[in-house]
């Protein structure tokens, strides 16, 4: 085998491709002993499929890792994006809740007499009040269930990657 090797240019060992294998040519003899060329051949071609095959599942490989690759890029670029909307929306929550617990300073008076002589503008007052803790309530529980999501959808895209 070394001097077919040798014959082929390969002195230094190489991973053999199908054309390789097909290239390779044994001498004969003409004594009884040697190789059948026949079995030889066959051998030969066996070796040739399967050595396509495994370059075929390899290249494969390499493809279905690529993709997977853009995916989980895709998915953490998309969890960045959420989390920083997660975080602004957390912002204009913390912003809103701080407004609508100030008590109005300026008015306090003028509002307090308005209210009492006005049941109706205290009502809207405590459905405005309780609309905004409820818009505020449901941002926290959407902002949460998002990254939540997200965070799966990111543990799901690596556990294919390691799987691979």
């Amino acid at each position: 085998m070394d001097s077919v090797l040798r014959q082929h240019g390969m002195e230094t060992r190489v991973p053999l491709n199908p054309a390789d294998v097909r290239a390779v040519q044994f001498g004969t003899t003409r004594l009884k002993s040697g190789y059948d060329m026949d079995e030889v051949d066959a051998f030969l071609d066996i070796i040739e499929a399967d050595i396509a095959q495994y370059a075929d599942e390899l290249q494969r490989s390499r493809e279905s890792e690529a993709v997977l690759r853009t995916q989980l890029e895709q998915v953490q670029a998309r969890l960045l994006v959420a989390e920083r909307r997660i975080a602004d929306l957390h912002e204009e929550a913390v912003r809103f809740q701080s407004v609508a617990a100030e008590p109005p300073t300026v008015v306090t008076a003028e509002l307090q007499a308005l209210l009492t002589s006005q049941p109706e503008a205290a009502a809207v007052l405590g459905s405005a009040q309780r609309t905004a803790e409820d818009i505020v309530r449901q941002a926290q529980i959407r902002a949460d269930a998002v990254r939540a999501a997200m965070r799966l959808v990111l543990q799901d895209q690596l556990a294919a990657l390691d799987r691979d």
